[in-house]
C-alpha cells in the first residue's frame, strides 16, 4: 500500500484531554497495554487512532505549507519522539487547508497552460483573443450534412506542438478512467464527500467542501501519514 497521508479530526475537548498526555498515559486511555520494559509487549494507538478521517491525500504529496499553519500534536517529549519516527503527526489551521486548496489550484492552472502554450504562445497572459500558432490558424472548417469539419496543414505544426498534441490525449485519457463504465469521481448515495477522486481537479472541490464546512470552533484538524 505504500505511505500515504490524511487529513482527520476530533473534538477539542478530546484533544483537550490527550495533549498533554505522556505516551503510557495515552495507551491506558485508549485502553492499550504499555509495558516501559519491553516495548514488544505493548499494544498498539496510530496515529489513525486519533480521530476520524476527513480526506485522503494519498501516497504522493509534494506540498511544503507554511510554518504558521502546522504545529505538533503532542506536547510531551516522549510521545512526540514515539510517533515521529515513522509517521506525520501535526495539528493544522484554516491557513493549511486554503494552502493546499491554492497548491491544487495553481497545479491544474500550469499543467493546463503547459499543454496550451504551443498552440496559445500568450495564453499565460490575461488578455484576449488570443494568438494562434500557425498551426491552428491554418485551420479550414466546412460541413458534411450537419456535421463541421475541420482540417489542418499538419506541414505547419511544430515538434512541441505535437509533443503538448500527445500530452493532451493522455490527460483526457486518464480523465476519462474517472467516467468510463458506469465510473463516477463521486458517489452520490455515500458519505458527504463531493468527490473521492484524487485527481487534482476534482479533489480541490473536496478540499473546498471542507474549508467550508469544517467546525473549526469546536473541532481541531490535524494531519498524519503512516
Amino acid at each position: 500500500m505504500g505511505y500515504r497521508t490524511y487529513i482527520g479530526f476530533l473534538p477539542k475537548e478530546e484533544y483537550n484531554k490527550i495533549k498533554s498526555m505522556t505516551l503510557k498515559e495515552l495507551f491506558e486511555y485508549k485502553g492499550e497495554d504499555y509495558n516501559e520494559d519491553d516495548i514488544y509487549e505493548n499494544g498498539h494507538v496510530g496515529v489513525y487512532d486519533l480521530g476520524t478521517e476527513l480526506y485522503e491525500f494519498g501516497k504522493y504529496t509534494d506540498f511544503t505549507p507554511p510554518e504558521a499553519s502546522v504545529k505538533q500534536f503532542f506536547e510531551k517529549e516522549d510521545i512526540k519522539e514515539y510517533y515521529s519516527s515513522d509517521n506525520d503527526l501535526h495539528i493544522v489551521t484554516k491557513e493549511f487547508l486554503a494552502y493546499i486548496i491554492d497548491y491544487y489550484s495553481l497545479k491544474v492552472q500550469k499543467y493546463q497552460q503547459d499543454m496550451l502554450v504551443p498552440f496559445f504562445p500568450d495564453i499565460i497572459q490575461e488578455k484576449y483573443p488570443r494568438k494562434n500558432s500557425d498551426f491552428l490558424n491554418s485551420a479550414k472548417s466546412g460541413w458534411i450534412g450537419l456535421e463541421e469539419q475541420r482540417s489542418f496543414d499538419f506541414e505547419k505544426i511544430t515538434q512541441e506542438e505535437q509533443n503538448a498534441l500527445y500530452e493532451i490525449i493522455e490527460h483526457m485519457k486518464q480523465m476519462h478512467f474517472d467516467w468510463a463504465h458506469n465510473r463516477r469521481p463521486y458517489k452520490l448515495e455515500i458519505g458527504t464527500s463531493v468527490s473521492n477522486s484524487c485527481k487534482y481537479e476534482y479533489a480541490v472541490f473536496e478540499l473546498v467542501r471542507l474549508y467550508k464546512t469544517f467546525d473549526w470552533e469546536n473541532n481541531v484538524m490535524y494531519y498524519y501519514g503512516y
